[in-house]
C-alpha cells in the first residue's frame, strides 16, 4: 500500500476526529450557557413558545408605567419544566416573567398556605391546584388553570389535538386587573326580595367566575349603574313602580341585561311593571304554582319540589345554554322547587328576539292559579311547562334577560341541597352568557397536534420495525463497510 496515501488517509481521519471534538466542545458549553439564561428557540410552525405582538407591546407599554402585576400560580415551575405536555403553558409564562411587570410567584398550596391567606383573607375565592391569580393593587382575579388548554378527543377517547388558549387569558386577566375592571351582579331590593345575607354562597361563587356583587334600590338611587353587568331581581314580593321600570329599561335600551327569579305568590295584585318588563323580551309570566302529580317525580312528600327536564336547545335557536346539563352530559336529575312558570307572547319586536326554554316539567305536572286576579280559573293539566326561559333583544344592543320561576335554589339553604345543583348551576351559566368577564384580547390560540401512528396487526408491526430501525442499520453498515474499503485501498 502506498504510504502516501495511507498517511493521507489517516490525516483525513485524524481531522474528522479533531472535528467532531470541536462540534462537541462548542456545543456542550453553548447547550449549557442557553439553559442557564432560559434562551430557547421556538421552531414550532405556529410560534407555540413566542408571544404575539400584540401582547409584547401591552407589556413593553406596562414596563415603560413601571406597573407590576403579581401572578401567583399554584403550582411549581419545575413541575411543568419536567412535562411534555405543559411545556408550551412553562415557556410562555417563562416570556411573561421576562417582563418588569409581570411577577411570577409560583407556590405550592399546600405547603404555602399563608400565602393563599394573604391573597385571600376573607375567603371570597375557591382557589384549585394550577390556579391562576392576578392581583394588582385591590383587585384580584382567578383563572382556572383547566382554561389554558382546550383538547379535543376521537371516537377511542385519544387526545388528537389542542388549543393553547392561556396567552389571550394571560393578557386579557393582566389588563382587567390594571385597569381596574370588575363587572358587578347588582341585587334589586325594596320590593322584599331575597337579600344578599341569605346569598353568600351565590356572591362567593360570582367572586370564582370574577364578578363583583351589590345590592341596588333604585327608589333612591337616579339609574341603574354604569358597572351593572346584569340586574338580578330575586323573587320580589311587589311590583316595581313606573320610575324604577323606566329607569331599568332605560338600563337594557343600552345593552344591560336582567336576570328575574320570581316564584309563585299568593297576593291578588298583579306585577303590572315586572310584566311589562318580560313582555318587551315577548315573555309573560302566570300567575300560577306548579305541582307534581306523579309521586315518583317529585320529593318524597312534597310535590312543589318536581322531577323536571332541562331542554335540549331547539332548531331555531341561535344560542345553546343547556347542552352541559342534559342527561346525556350530567347524570344529574334536575329538580325545581316551589316555582311558577311561563310562556312566550308575541309582539311588535318578536322579530327580533332570540328566545328558548331552559327547563320544563313532564306532562304530569299541572299549574293552579295562584296570586293576581286569576283564583277563578282552572287548573292546568297534560302540558310541558316552562319554569325557565331566555330572551336576547338583537334591536337593544343584544340585551339579555333570563327567567326562573322560583329563587330558592340561590339562596343559602337551597344551593346546599343537592337537589337543586342542575338550576344552580344553569343560572350561573347564564351569568356568563349575559356578560363575559374575560377581558378578549383577540389573540389568536395555538393549536398543537398530536401525531399518531395506527398499527393494525404484528405482521405490520414487524414491518415498520424494520423500516424504521434496520434500515438506518443497514445505512450505518454500508458507510462502515465503504470507510473500510477506502482505509484498505
Amino acid at each position: 500500500m502506498d504510504n502516501s496515501i495511507f498517511a493521507k488517509n489517516k490525516r483525513f481521519t485524524v481531522l474528522a476526529w479533531v472535528l467532531a471534538i470541536l462540534v462537541l466542545a462548542v456545543a456542550i458549553p453553548f447547550n449549557l450557557i442557553f439553559e442557564r439564561l432560559n434562551v430557547h428557540f421556538d421552531m414550532t410552525p405556529n410560534n407555540l413558545y413566542t408571544l404575539s405582538k400584540t401582547t409584547e407591546d401591552y407589556l413593553n407599554e406596562l414596563d415603560d408605567r413601571g406597573v407590576v402585576v403579581d401572578v401567583y400560580f399554584l403550582a411549581k415551575m419545575e413541575d411543568l419544566e419536567a412535562d411534555l405536555e405543559w411545556l408550551a403553558l412553562y415557556r410562555t409564562l417563562l416570556a411573561y416573567d421576562a417582563h418588569d411587570c409581570f411577577n411570577l410567584i409560583d407556590i405550592d398550596p399546600d405547603e404555602e398556605p399563608e400565602t393563599l391567606k394573604k391573597i385571600n383573607p376573607d375567603g371570597v375565592y375557591n382557589f384549585d391546584v394550577a390556579d391562576f391569580i392576578f392581583v394588582c393593587g385591590d383587585m384580584i382575579k382567578r383563572m382556572p388553570g383547566g382554561m389554558a388548554y382546550v383538547y379535543k378527543t376521537n371516537a377511542d377517547g385519544q387526545v388528537t389535538d389542542a388549543e393553547f388558549r392561556a396567552e389571550n387569558y394571560f393578557t386579557g386577566y393582566i389588563k382587567s386587573v390594571v385597569d381596574g375592571e370588575q363587572p358587578t351582579v347588582y341585587f334589586l331590593e325594596g320590593h322584599g326580595e331575597k337579600p344578599l345575607t341569605e346569598m353568600t354562597r351565590m356572591t362567593t361563587n360570582l367572586g370564582n367566575y370574577n364578578y363583583g356583587s351589590g345590592a341596588l334600590n333604585l327608589t333612591t338611587a337616579e339609574a341603574v349603574p354604569d358597572d351593572c353587568c346584569i340586574l338580578v331581581i330575586a323573587d320580589p314580593q311587589f311590583d316595581l313602580t313606573d320610575a324604577e321600570y323606566q329607569k331599568i329599561y332605560a338600563y337594557t335600551e343600552k345593552g344591560g341585561n336582567v336576570s328575574l327569579l320570581i316564584g309563585p305568590n299568593d297576593s291578588k295584585e298583579s306585577f303590572q311593571n315586572i310584566q311589562r318588563l318580560l313582555n318587551t323580551y315577548c315573555i309573560a309570566m302566570n300567575y300560577d304554582r306548579v305541582s307534581e302529580t306523579d309521586e315518583n317525580r317529585h320529593s318524597h312528600d312534597e310535590p312543589y319540589a318536581m322531577m323536571c327536564d332541562i331542554a335540549e336547545p331547539s332548531g331555531d335557536s341561535t344560542e345553546d345554554l343547556t347542552s352541559a346539563l342534559l342527561p346525556t352530559v350530567n347524570d344529574l336529575v334536575t329538580y325545581m322547587p316551589y316555582s311558577r312558570s311561563f310562556y312566550s307572547t308575541y309582539g311588535t319586536n318578536y322579530g327580533a328576539m332570540s328566545m328558548d326554554i331552559m327547563i320544563r316539567t313532564a306532562t304530569t305536572a299541572q299549574a293552579e292559579p295562584w296570586g293576581g286576579s286569576q283564583l277563578d280559573q282552572d287548573a292546568v293539566t297534560g302540558e310541558n311547562l316552562s319554569l325557565a326561559m331566555y330572551s336576547m333583544d338583537s334591536q337593544r344592543e343584544g340585551s339579555k334577560l333570563t327567567v326562573f320561576g322560583s329563587a330558592d335554589f340561590i339562596t343559602d339553604e337551597g344551593a346546599a341541597s343537592a337537589y337543586f345543583i342542575n338550576p344552580l348551576q344553569l343560572f350561573l351559566s347564564t351569568i356568563t352568557w349575559m356578560y363575559n368577564s374575560d377581558v378578549d384580547m383577540n389573540i389568536a390560540n395555538k393549536a398543537r397536534t398530536y401525531d399518531s401512528l395506527n398499527v393494525n396487526s404484528s405482521s405490520e408491526a414487524t414491518g415498520l420495525m424494520a423500516l424504521f430501525i434496520g434500515f438506518p442499520l443497514l445505512i450505518a453498515a454500508v458507510g462502515v463497510i465503504v470507510w473500510l474499503r477506502r482505509k484498505d485501498g
